[in-house]
């Protein structure tokens, strides 16, 4: 593994999906719910009709706050005080479910799950079943006193949908949990939970995505023969990306001044040519 560039952690937004994600198959391994349980039936006052499956994979009909004109205005006015769940969930309507329709929401509701029935923080969770097997030991799900940038913008405003802080290094070790190369511990997901987080469903994306799906909080090309995630927020750019077909990985965190896009460079790097 090679690193270039910074080892301080930094925001990775959207990319905190596939902890979540893993997060959730986790507990699934543990026992504590099934992928086919109704999301109501495990978290109180979770939206009805909607199981634990179609929320990880954007067909629950959750909803999407993301460009709602008031939370944007708040983010804007207040950028150190991000929303509750309750906020959140207020600011994006449900539909019906079945299509695909990307949702922030439902990722907010699936760390409020994993809060339920873990008994722990988000961030205690994650570091137990997800950053410390994968020695993702620069990744963090922050508290609000850690989850500050550098402009005073707090990524909790993303919450469980794209609040952590990780490194390119970290990015590349989580493909050691979520994979059959190399399982770290006994503790890396089940061969079965492995097969649903690749477990996908049709997409629409534009360029350089050519036959592009989504899993349990991942983005993949069947085409290309890529998985991974990308993400983007005030600031900061993310993105990590593994072929199916080398088994070479690359991440990458930039500044958003840049104007580098680590999800374009990773297609393009890794990607068939031609």
């Amino acid at each position: 593994m090679e690193v270039f560039g910074t080892s301080e952690p930094l925001p990775v937004f959207s990319v905190t999906k596939m902890f979540i994600a893993a997060g959730v198959l986790r507990a699934v391994d543990a026992g504590l719910f099934t992928l086919a349980d109704p999301l109501a039936s495990r978290l109180p006052g979770a939206p009805a009709g909607r199981t634990i499956s179609q929320v990880l994979t954007h067909t629950a009909g959750m909803g999407n706050y993301a460009s709602n004109p008031g939370y944007l205005a708040a983010v804007r006015d207040r950028p150190a005080d991000p929303w509750s769940l309750q906020d959140i969930a207020a600011a994006g309507a449900l539909t019906a479910p079945g299509p695909f329709a990307y949702s922030n929401t439902g990722y907010w509701y699936l760390g409020a799950l994993l809060e339920e029935v873990s008994g722990m923080s988000l961030g205690q969770y994650l570091h137990r079943e997800i950053f410390e097997p994968a020695d993702m030991a620069s990744t963090r799900y922050p508290d609000p006193e850690t989850a500050l940038t550098d402009s005073g913008y707090s990524t909790l405003w993303a919450g469980p949908a794209g609040a952590a802080f990780s490194t390119p290094a970290d990015l590349l070790r989580f493909g050691d949990l979520v994979t059959e190369r190399s399982p770290l511990f006994p503790s890396s997901l089940s061969p079965a939970m492995r097969a649903a987080f690749m477990d996908s469903v049709p997409v629409a994306a534009p360029a350089p995505w050519r036959a592009p799906r989504y899993g349990a909080g991942v983005m993949i090309d069947t085409d290309l023969q890529l998985w991974g995630h990308g993400g983007a927020g005030p600031g900061y750019r993310a993105a990590v990306f593994t072929s199916r077909a080398t088994g070479i990985a690359a991440a990458a965190i930039a500044p958003e001044s840049s104007g580098f896009s680590p999800e374009e460079a990773l297609v393009s790097l890794l990607g068939p040519k031609g």
